[in-house]
């Protein structure tokens, strides 16, 4: 037998769970990169000048392009698993965790949210989307709803 099985001594399986880890990667890619061109072709329309997007993936998740981000590391994580020699790499485990937790937590979510919030928190269509659709996961979860304090 020759090349990756080989060479690494890997069984076929673990070998499976590595392209399902390229897989996983090529679709973060993908959907982040598919997202990013949907919220760049919405603002090129003079028309939808201070307006928010809600159309594409963006109708399924507020955040599409970090779903697609977070998935990338992932997959980079878990195609990389059949590689390990020790029980300690997969401590690497913490790097794409981190990447989810600062995105959904501290730099990016929560700052785009509070400014989306402060431009268009009066808009009731705004606030539909909002409560009706999930922050990062597509189908997954529930909105958020706004509560105007200044009411």
């Amino acid at each position: 037998s020759s090349g990756i099985n080989a060479e690494y001594g890997l069984h076929n399986d673990l070998v499976m769970f590595s392209y399902g880890g390229w897989l996983l990667f090529m679709f973060g890619l993908i959907f982040e990169t598919a997202a990013d061109y949907e919220k760049t072709v919405f603002r090129s329309h003079p028309a939808n000048k201070d307006r928010f997007i809600s159309t594409g993936l963006w109708s399924i998740s507020r955040h599409p392009n970090y779903f697609g981000e977070m998935l990338l590391w992932f997959g980079l994580w878990v195609a990389s698993v059949p590689f390990y020699t020790s029980p300690l790499q997969l401590l690497s485990v913490f790097c794409p965790t981190l990447t989810f937790l600062l995105i959904l937590l501290v730099s990016g979510v929560p700052k785009l949210e509070k400014a989306a919030i402060e431009k268009w928190g009066k808009d009731p269509e705004f606030v539909k989307y909002m409560a009706e659709t999930p922050c990062i996961i597509p189908f997954f979860g529930m909105g958020k709803e706004i509560v105007n304090k200044s009411e």
